[in-house]
């Protein structure tokens, strides 16, 4: 009779928790509420439960009891802490990304004022380069207009010093042999031993400034053949106009008079 009775004191602990719970349910609305024969059936179980089952279904029932709080509590800080670790992580992501933001534009501000101060530079030089330029050309003018000796060949105005502009591949000291306006051009220097210049005179004889000797006019002192190029004829060489002064030339060529 022990066991029958404790089996039917438990089975009216389990109707009376599992009532409460159904009217509490039904009270925050998320159950329905037990019928009168739903309650008597689930007072009605017979003695014929084990008592084995009866003390398990006891503990799991105080178990249940126990830990749905701790559970549902456990659970609210559990999702708390998730969320603020997710938010952690979206603001450390978002702060790096605006790190990165941050570098790349820095980085073309920099690199757009390093091409500004380039250009700023190319445009400084080449205006300082062409004022130069400029003033060289002035200068140029300026010096010709004043070396001019009033007299022109063909076109050419006579400079008294200044040198005339030759031609590509014009005679110099190291270039002694040069074929121009169907002329052999070479040249002789009154440092060269043996030299006899036999023109009687030249007006204004000089030294220019190329090395050349001139006259009063301008003209380069020239030797020729004299049946090839009489004494005082004018003609053009690679590096300016020029004036028969001297002989003693073969047929053909015509020899420049330097200091070279």
């Amino acid at each position: 009779m022990r066991v029958n009775k404790l089996a039917a004191l438990t089975i009216g602990l389990v109707a009376a928790i599992s009532f409460d719970h159904a009217v509490r349910l039904n009270a925050d609305g998320a159950g329905t509420e037990m019928t009168a024969q739903e309650k008597t059936e689930l007072v009605s179980v017979g003695p014929s439960v084990p008592t084995g089952s009866m003390d398990a279904m006891l503990n799991r029932i105080s178990l249940e009891q126990v830990a749905e709080p701790k559970m549902t509590e456990t659970t609210k800080i559990m999702t708390k802490a998730t969320a603020e670790r997710v938010k952690a992580e979206r603001e450390e992501e978002e702060a790096r990304l605006a790190e990165q933001e941050a570098a790349r534009k820095a980085a073309n501000e920099a690199l757009l004022a390093t091409q500004k101060t380039e250009i700023r530079i190319a445009k400084g030089k080449a205006a300082g380069e062409k004022a130069k330029k400029e003033a060289e050309k002035a200068a140029r003018e300026k010096r010709l207009a004043e070396d001019a000796t009033g007299s022109t060949y063909n076109g050419v105005t006579l400079l008294y010093s200044e040198p005339y502009e030759g031609i590509r591949g014009h005679i110099t000291r190291s270039n002694g042999v040069v074929h121009y306006n169907g002329n052999r051009e070479t040249w002789y220097s009154v440092h060269e031993p043996g030299q006899t210049v036999t023109a009687v005179s030249i007006p204004g004889k000089h030294v220019a400034k190329d090395g050349t000797i001139r006259d009063a006019e301008g003209y380069i002192c020239v030797a020729a053949c004299q049946r090839y190029k009489r004494l005082y004829t004018t003609l053009m060489t690679s590096i300016g106009p020029a004036k028969v002064y001297d002989t003693g030339c073969s047929y053909g060529t015509i020899d420049v008079y330097t200091t070279w």
